[in-house]
């Protein structure tokens, strides 16, 4: 059966190079490639696409001309990253296409990344980019999906010896993730997800993890660095999960003071809008995560600070900002459609945050609370457990309330 792969490039200025790259796909005996122009200035340049400029527009309720009547550069990345959305998700829908590969520089990489969004988990997606590589955030050009991206070395603009290999590496990786065997469906187990950070590790790798598995979960984990919990919600909103632990919501921390852990602003609203079971937990919320350059910012001089590695500090919220923190959680858990529970620890919520450690401050932790209970909605339970979030009772105690509010789902 043959198979198809999409072809993303704005055609105005990289005609050729699509031209060539589809060329190279369909030289693989079962494999062809439909261009998808999102060019928006010029007409393609040596290609026929097989979706044209001004579907892509249309599929964003546009037209080119009026798109181009903006007048801004970035709208109209905007409108055409809304449109080639669309348009994958209706290709893959009628069971078109079976991958995708796209070039870019700055903004064909972000269009193709709304392209790459379009694309369910373990469908094929590979982006050649120019700006896969430097201080350039990844998040504009993977997302929060399961997407490849390849440095192109050069500037995107022509073919010539380095390109060529470049892409006709690129080509021999997408037919070769096509043509992987899908694994067969298994029956359906329950599955969870749960947030963590290296500071919150233990109690979810010898605890709570293997007392899921021993009751017949599938347990997945997400590193909460910014993306890890915007995948998660993602997939909750593809039904992936029977209940949420969010165990490390320290991404909330960094939506309001800054930091490497910035995630996108609906972080835990989401969860709470679809009714799923969570259990929330405060791991990591009393740290600012820093790269080692921004610790040195005359802002946080007098912060307690933990040199977490080569290239990240620790510091310790302030304790007007964890007051912010209370009201900022109690805000969300507010909005909660299905059952909630928030355990709190009473002795620190993270490894450097504990007695005689470098980030310990309990009364901070104390604002907090205080804070939430304030606003909190009396129907939400806060669970007050004595310890520390890396004992293993606290463990045991969140698996049990997760557990409960799963069973009681059902």
């Amino acid at each position: 059966m043959c198979k198809t792969i999409a072809i993303i490039a704005t055609c105005d200025t990289k005609g050729q190079e699509a031209a060539y790259l589809k060329q190279k796909l369909e030289s693989y005996e079962g494999i062809q490639g439909l261009v998808v122009d999102t060019g928006i200035l010029g007409k393609p340049l040596g290609v026929v696409p097989g979706v044209s400029r001004e579907e892509v527009a249309q599929a964003a309720g546009m037209t080119i001309p009026a798109i181009i009547a903006l007048g801004s550069r970035g709208l109209a990345v905007e409108k055409m990253s809304i449109g080639v959305h669309a348009v994958l998700t209706q290709l893959h829908k009628e069971g078109k296409i079976d991958g995708l590969l796209a070039i870019g520089g700055g903004e064909g990489s972000v269009i193709a990344r709304s392209a790459m969004d379009a694309l369910p988990l373990g469908v094929p997606k590979l982006t050649i980019s120019s700006i896969a590589s430097g201080d350039h955030k990844f998040k504009d050009i993977i997302g929060y999906n399961d997407a490849v991206v390849m440095h192109s070395v050069i500037d995107i603009l022509g073919l010539n010896s380095i390109s060529r290999q470049i892409f006709d590496v690129a080509v021999g990786g997408v037919v070769g993730m096509v043509r992987v065997p899908k694994q067969p469906e298994t029956l359906q187990v329950p599955r969870i997800g749960i947030t963590m950070l290296g500071t919150t590790t233990k109690p979810i790798l010898n605890v709570i993890k293997p007392g899921l598995e021993e009751r017949g979960y599938e347990v997945f984990t997400f590193h909460a660095n910014g993306v890890g919990g915007a995948c998660m919600e993602d997939l909750a909103r593809e039904g992936y999960f029977t209940g949420i632990l969010d165990f490390s919501t320290n991404e909330l921390v960094a939506n309001l003071f800054g930091g490497l852990h910035v995630a996108r602003p609906e972080r835990l609203k989401i969860l709470m809008e679809l009714g799923l079971p969570v259990v929330v937990a405060p791991g990591a919320i009393s740290l600012i995560v820093l790269s080692k350059e921004d610790a040195l910012d005359p802002k946080y001089d007098g912060r307690q600070k933990y040199y977490h590695n080569p290239r990240i500090t620790l510091a310790r919220t302030s304790r007007d900002e964890m007051a912010q923190l209370g009201r900022h959680m109690a805000s969300i858990l507010n909005l909660a459609v299905g059952p909630v529970r928030f355990l709190y620890p009473t002795e620190g919520f993270a490894s450097q945050d504990k007695q005689s450690y470098s980030l310990y401050d309990p009364e901070g932790n104390r604002i907090f609370i205080e804070e939430m209970r304030k606003l909190l909605r009396k129907d939400i339970p806060i669970i007050e457990i004595k310890g520390h979030i890396n004992d293993d009772h606290f463990a045991h105690a969140a698996l049990m309330h997760l557990m409960e509010i799963v069973d009681t789902s059902r």
